[in-house]
């Protein structure tokens, strides 16, 4: 394949995953909206995070979701407000807090994830058990590559500005 149809076609897949991205956009609506009519979109991330992760600073939650410090914070008073998570003190650093999801955000959250699995199944059931491996297989390569790029050292792209401003 030539340097011109790898462009190509690497143009297209960028074309693919922003449809994507745009239905993942609306799925996360939709969940938000089954868990509480209330929350944003993002704060499933949130509530997902703390899912996965257990009890987290509010740091370590902004820099995994890649979000600033006053949008989560304004997302984390929401869910507060509404039951879904606590914030205490952290033990090692009471200036610090600590975030946890309560047993009403964690069945809220559980009920939307069983309702958006079922749908999955319902959607790919034209699909082969085949074509459903090979892709989850392909996702999960992208994202061990896309892990491995973003912590990888990189050298200063040429004629991009350095720390100080100044082109390199």
């Amino acid at each position: 394949m030539t340097s011109t149809d790898r462009r190509a076609k690497v143009k297209e897949l960028q074309e693919e995953f922003y449809r994507l991205f745009v239905r993942r956009r609306h799925n996360a609506i939709q969940l938000a909206q089954r868990i509480d009519p209330e929350i944003e979109p993002a704060s499933y991330s949130v509530l997902s995070t703390l899912q996965t992760n257990g009890p987290q600073r509010m740091t370590t939650i902004s820099r995994h979701l890649g979000i600033g410090k006053p949008t989560l914070s304004r997302q984390l008073s929401t869910l507060a407000e509404r039951g879904f998570i606590t914030k205490k003190a952290d033990p090692d650093d009471g200036r610090a807090l600590v975030i946890s999801l309560t047993e009403e955000g964690r069945e809220r959250l559980e009920a939307a994830q069983k309702e958006r699995s079922e749908r999955y199944l319902d959607m790919l059931s034209p699909w082969t058990l085949e074509e459903i491996q090979t892709l989850s297989g392909l996702l999960s390569k992208l994202n061990r590559t896309y892990a491995e790029y973003d912590d990888a050292p990189r050298s200063p792209t040429p004629g991009r500005a350095g720390a100080d401003g100044a082109a390199q």
